[in-house]
C-alpha cells in the first residue's frame, strides 16, 4: 500500500481557518461531490485533520509518527474501500459525534473506532431523514449510451486487473466489473463451481463476523451473533438465509469468482482488453 505522506507533523488540532468543515445544514451536503470522484489527497487530508481533532477532543496520549501515519493511511483506504459514496464533509462531522458519545461508548481511537463511527453516522436517522429529504436533480441526467456504457464498463475491468497486478483490493469495483464480465460470457462456472464459491463467501463472512464480534460495542454484539448462526445454519442445515445476508454472499461471491478469473487472465498471459473487445457485440445486443 502506498503511504501518504504526512511530514513530520504530529497529531494536533487543526489551525482554526484549516479546521475540517462541519456538515451544512440540511440535505445540501448530499448534493456534493461523493469521495470516490475526488483525488484521493483530498480525503487524506480530512481524514488528517479530523483525526487530530478527535485525539486533541478526547485528550488522548499522541501516538508515535508511525502509528499516526498507519492509522491515517489505512483509515483512508478503508473509507475509500467501504464508503465510497460518502461525501468529504460528512467524515469530521461523523467523526465529531462519534468522540461524543453519540453513537454509544467506545474504547480507544483506532481504524476500527473510527470506521465505526462513520458507519454509525451513515445509518443514523438524520442522515438517512437527509437522503428522504433530497430532492431529485432539476435536469435529470441523461442516460449513456450502450457504447458508452461498454467503455465505462471496461474501463473499469481493466483497473481491476492492473490493481490485481499491483496486488491491490478490488473490493470497490468487483460487483460491477463481475456483472459486466458475467453479461459478456467470460465467467464460464458450472453450477457446482457457483454453489462452492457461494460456500466460501459463506465461510469468509463467517469469519468476519466472528472478528468483528470482538471489536464491537456490547449492544451490537447480539446482530452480530445472529448473522453468524444464520450463515452457519445455511452451510451446515442448508436453511435460507435473509435478503440482506443474501446480498453480501452473493456481492462476497462474485468477487472471489472475479479474483479467481483475474488471477487466471495474470497467470496465463491473457489479453482482457482483446476478450472484452470480441464481445463487444453481445453486450451492444443487450
Amino acid at each position: 500500500m502506498k503511504m501518504l505522506g504526512i511530514g513530520d507533523r504530529r497529531l494536533e488540532k487543526a489551525p482554526d481557518d484549516k479546521a475540517p468543515a462541519r456538515v451544512s445544514s440540511g440535505w445540501a451536503i448530499l448534493k456534493q461531490e461523493k469521495i470516490r470522484n475526488l483525488p484521493k489527497r483530498d480525503l487524506f487530508k480530512i481524514v488528517l485533520a479530523s483525526v487530530a481533532k478527535a485525539f486533541a477532543d478526547t485528550n488522548t496520549k499522541e501516538i508515535s509518527n508511525e502509528d499516526r501515519n498507519y492509522l491515517v493511511n489505512e483509515l483512508t483506504d478503508n473509507i475509500l474501500k467501504y464508503h465510497p459514496a460518502i461525501r468529504l464533509n460528512e467524515i469530521p462531522e461523523a467523526i465529531a459525534q462519534g468522540v461524543r458519545g453519540r453513537y454509544g461508548e467506545f474504547y480507544g481511537l483506532s481504524v476500527v473506532t473510527f470506521l465505526k463511527f462513520i458507519e454509525q453516522y451513515l445509518f443514523s436517522e438524520k442522515r438517512t431523514s437527509l437522503v428522504k429529504e433530497l430532492p431529485p436533480d432539476e435536469v435529470p441526467k441523461p442516460v449513456p449510451s450502450l457504447q458508452t456504457q461498454f467503455e465505462t464498463a471496461k474501463l473499469n475491468a481493466m483497473h481491476a486487473l492492473q490493481r490485481k497486478k499491483d496486488k491491490k483490493d478490488i473490493s470497490a469495483v468487483s460487483t460491477s466489473v463481475y456483472n459486466f464480465l458475467d453479461q459478456l460470457t467470460l465467467l464460464q462456472s458450472t453450477p457446482n463451481e457457483k454453489y462452492d464459491m457461494m460456500a466460501d463467501a459463506t465461510r469468509e463472512l463467517i469469519d468476519e463476523l466472528k472478528y468483528k464480534l470482538i471489536v464491537s460495542p456490547y449492544v451490537e454484539r447480539a446482530a452480530i451473533k445472529k448473522d453468524i448462526e444464520a450463515y452457519t445454519d445455511a452451510l451446515t442445515e442448508h436453511t435460507e438465509v435473509n435478503d440482506r445476508q443474501l446480498t453480501f454472499v452473493k456481492m462476497r461471491a462474485k468477487k472471489l469468482a472475479l479474483d479467481a478469473f483475474l488471477n487466471n487472465v495474470i497467470l496465463e498471459g491473457g489479453d482482457l482488453g482483446r476478450l472484452i473487445e470480441e464481445k463487444r457485440e453481445v453486450f451492444l445486443k443487450e
